[in-house]
């Protein structure tokens, strides 16, 4: 049986977009992925589960620019996997590819006390793309909750030049 899909468009109360519930966590990350001139977002909510088992994402997209002013959304929203292999706690712009592409570093609560570093790879008009065994092999790292693996902190000076 193939994968089975899920439906993760916002939901919309009241007519206002979707908002963060009492507990959830959201985490995102900006960068011109695609490198069209246009800012574009990964976005993440979650609502963090007690106990070991890590909780699955109800908000997980990549969202090309041109994003709306109000809501931050996109027409073209897609799902991202970020949010299917575990609570991703931090998202960071990273250079991982060494390429002019703006790559996405994840820092993913596996459960059982365990901390990942997962990589996705951004892909030529396509933005960051899917989880894959031999990327985390060679760029992720793994730690615990005591001592989590090393995220980026520079990744956005690959790409862009400082303001001042």
């Amino acid at each position: 049986m193939g994968r089975q899909e899920r439906d993760v468009r916002p939901q919309v109360r009241r007519g206002h977009p979707a908002r963060r519930e009492e507990g959830e966590v959201t985490t995102a990350a900006v960068a011109d992925f695609q490198r069209d001139g246009t800012l574009d977002m990964v976005v993440n909510v979650v609502k963090p589960a007690d106990g070991d088992d890590a909780a699955t994402a109800r908000i997980a997209q990549y969202r090309p620019g041109p994003l709306k002013r109000a809501n931050l959304g996109s027409a073209t929203a897609r799902h991202s996997d970020i949010g299917d292999h575990g609570e991703a706690r931090q998202l960071r712009i990273a250079n991982y590819g060494g390429d002019a592409y703006p790559d996405l570093a994840i820092l993913n609560n596996a459960g059982d006390g365990q901390l990942d570093r997962d990589v996705r790879l951004t892909k030529p008009g396509s933005g960051p793309g899917v989880h894959s065994y031999e990327l985390q092999v060679k760029y992720g790292a793994f730690g615990s909750t005591s001592e989590p693996p090393a995220m980026p902190g520079d990744g956005w000076k690959h790409f862009y030049q400082p303001c001042s």
